[in-house]
């Protein structure tokens, strides 16, 4: 924990030395502004199994339910607003402990009725074009970064699994889905009362070079049982190299949103597709809905998705015949994931002080013909948060996930120590300047 304190003291100094070199930038007619968030986390789990290296099952054990300290994430945000209605603008995201740097996103935006006459945004509404490394506009999680306007720190199964894709744990290397590509915003006003916004985005999308789109393997330690086996965690891993493409087939983004200005509510309707294998041959397609309402006080939100993968049947691309139930491919499958979470506010002692009580709850299926999958499963998640300074908030959470069907189980994966519930103690401190 020593450690985790010095992360916190070292990141509170850094968001200080940016926010004075903000307030400098800012000052030149606010063409060029800095900001950023950091979170360090301690983790503490029970239940999941203890793993092997992948390559070499003699290697030492690596024990999941061990407690880790990290800096979950580390952001700084540069924009630049190159001329009027031309903005420029990047995100460079730590990974787990710092010690990767990545572009999340960077691209370049052009306000059409600012820079042309051609388009009257008072009577045909918005119109933007983003170009370049872009998150992608899939749900409401993704785009709505950072994590400090989120109410917990553990992201929901829909965009840990499914949409968007994010790296799974303990590493947590790219914590957003962004890829390569262009979209398009239009938005307009209903009245008075609401406006619609459209968004349209054509990415090079998932991919995997492999014969199977969820390739990503684990070693488990049961033993004398030590198989090589996928846990089908759903569209994770995939896509990681956003400046390539491997096939021809670019990937098409929707999404819809209501918004209302009678009520703090939003409501929307994504939708994805595009082949992800190199022949261009088999589709991921994906559609989800959200939902928002944020009061002052207390909020609830919500999503639902489903993805239907296409892949051919009998493959196995581990090879282990030790758990080859477990690595021979179903064939066409399909994936859902949904979450509701509710927040309170009982304790307001400031206009920027606050204790927040948090409630979640959420269900995921990473593959509906598979006999058994460790991410089939559902959670509870109880947390608070409180933001004791302007710009800082303490988390707690403790999390129970339980697993669906594990009387199909494979015995290695019992042996190695997976039990059917798997809980977790997580606190972590998030800051932003």
């Amino acid at each position: 924990m020593q450690n985790c304190a010095k992360r916190i003291m070292l990141g509170i100094i850094v968001s200080s030395m940016i926010t004075v070199a903000t307030a400098s930038l800012g000052n030149a007619e606010e063409k060029f502004q800095i900001s950023g968030y950091g979170n360090v986390h301690y983790m503490d789990p029970s239940g999941m199994p203890t793993l092997l290296d992948v390559d070499d099952a003699t290697s030492p054990t690596e024990n999941p339910n061990d407690g880790i300290t990290q800096i979950r994430e580390f952001s700084l945000f540069f924009d630049f607003n190159v001329s009027e209605g031309v903005l420029a603008s990047v995100e460079i995201e730590a990974g787990s402990n710092a010690t990767t740097f990545t572009p999340n996103y960077a691209y370049v935006e052009l306000d059409i009725p600012e820079i042309t006459e051609i388009w009257d945004a008072d009577t045909l509404g918005g119109l933007s074009f983003r170009i370049g490394r872009i998150l992608v506009p899939f749900l409401s999680y993704n785009e709505n970064k950072p994590n400090f306007r989120q109410n917990l720190m553990s992201q929901p199964f829909t965009a840990w699994n499914l949409a968007p894709v994010i790296t799974s744990g303990p590493n947590f290397v790219g914590l957003g889905w962004s890829d390569t590509g262009a979209m398009l915003n239009w938005n307009h006003e209903l009245g008075d009362a609401a406006f619609v916004d459209l968004k349209f985005a054509l990415i090079n999308g998932l991919q995997n070079d492999g014969p199977v789109l969820d390739s990503n393997t684990i070693r488990l330690d049961g033993g004398m049982m030590t198989p090589l086996v996928r846990p089908r965690s759903g569209l994770v891993d995939q896509g990681d190299d956003s400046t390539r493409d491997n096939n021809q087939n670019k990937a098409s983004v929707a999404k819809l949103t209501f918004i209302s200005t009678d009520i703090p509510l939003d409501i929307g309707f994504s939708w994805y597709q595009g082949a992800w294998d190199e022949d261009g041959d088999h589709d991921v397609t994906m559609q989800g809905i959200h939902l928002n309402w944020l009061e002052h006080d207390w909020t609830f939100k919500g999503e639902w998705v489903t993805a239907r993968v296409e892949q051919t049947a009998g493959v196995d691309p581990v090879g282990d015949a030790a758990a080859a139930a477990v690595n021979t491919s179903t064939g066409d499958y399909d994936m859902n994931a949904w979450y509701v979470e509710g927040s309170y506010i009982p304790i307001r002692y400031s206009s920027d002080r606050f204790v927040r009580l948090v409630l979640r709850y959420d269900d995921v299926d990473t593959n509906d013909r598979a006999v058994f999958t460790p991410f089939d499963r559902s959670r509870i998640t109880v947390g608070s948060e409180w933001q004791f300074v302007k710009r800082a908030r303490l988390r707690y959470e403790w999390q129970r996930h339980t697993l669906d069907d594990f009387d199909k189980a494979p015995a290695a994966f019992v042996a190695a120590g997976g039990k059917e519930r798997i809980t977790a103690h997580m606190i972590s401190i998030i800051f932003w300047f």
